[in-house]
């Protein structure tokens, strides 16, 4: 009876956070996040010379799903920073703004990987990168577990792309 009672205390809380989103700031937060992680796209270049001078892994996508996965993955970190800093209550100000930082940075290290692995052709420093964003995205979970469901459920799929992003530059570390 107590475990239906958490499940049920639990959706609660995630149809109270659907209920105070704001749509509107969420998807333009979103769009911000994805045209800048294009325009990190562009900065990085072409990924030709990737297909050039390293072999491909077993483990990795196709260029063009991992590009949609990607843009899908910005836009999705981009909603939740719109829901984490836009959708919450007077009292939980203070918290959602270091979830909020804690997403900015974590996207900031995130849109450095492409222009350093295709552009600079560095997936070790890549891997880094991602080991850095990885840790950001641990804390934002940390951060937010006790205060938002619907938003730690969303930041802990992020941080499972996030990690197989990371074996699969320290694969190509490794292959190559």
């Amino acid at each position: 009876m107590k475990f239906i009672r958490k499940v049920h205390y639990y959706c609660d809380r995630i149809s109270h956070e659907i209920r105070l989103m704001d749509a509107k700031r969420m998807l333009i937060s979103g769009a911000i996040f994805l045209l800048l992680g294009i325009t990190s796209w562009f900065i990085g270049g072409a990924p030709d010379k990737v297909n050039m001078f390293f072999i491909f892994p077993r483990c990795a996508l196709p260029i063009f799903h991992a590009f949609t996965i990607w843009g899908i993955s910005f836009l999705f970190c981009g909603i939740i920073f719109g829901g984490v800093l836009f959708g919450c209550e007077k009292y939980k100000r203070g918290h959602s703004s270091k979830v909020a930082l804690f997403i900015a940075v974590m996207h900031l290290f995130t849109i450095c990987v492409y222009p350093t692995f295709f552009g600079a052709l560095s997936p070790f420093f890549a891997f880094i990168l991602l080991l850095i964003s990885l840790l950001f995205c641990f804390l934002s979970i940390m951060s937010c577990v006790k205060l938002y469901s619907l938003w730690t459920i969303c930041l802990s799929i992020h941080f499972l792309w996030l990690l197989y992003n990371s074996y699969l530059a320290l694969a190509f570390t490794f292959v190559n």
